[in-house]
């Protein structure tokens, strides 16, 4: 699993180097969902809002072949997805 490894590097690894990490856990996700740089703030808005994860929404808006400007589905996809986890 990726975002556990993710998770790992970021939480339990990042503390005990000593030298500054050069790529975000953030960054990472970018990149492997391949999304807009610009849906990353909307997205950790809509995690804390709705209880899914960022990474997650990424990876939809992703799928959805979203492009920039399209910030406004984060809400939509998070809201989805929030009620699709309750069922």
């Amino acid at each position: 699993d990726i975002f556990k490894l993710m998770d790992a590097a970021e939480e339990q690894v990042i503390p005990i180097m000593d030298e500054p990490v050069r790529l975000s856990r953030d960054a990472l996700v970018l990149g492997y969902a391949g999304a807009y740089s610009s849906f990353l703030l909307f997205a950790k808005r809509a995690e804390l809002r709705y209880g899914v994860p960022s990474h997650q929404i990424l990876l939809e808006m992703a799928r959805r072949r979203t492009v920039g400007g399209q910030e406004d589905l984060i809400e939509d996809i998070a809201i989805e997805m929030a009620a699709i986890a309750k069922h």
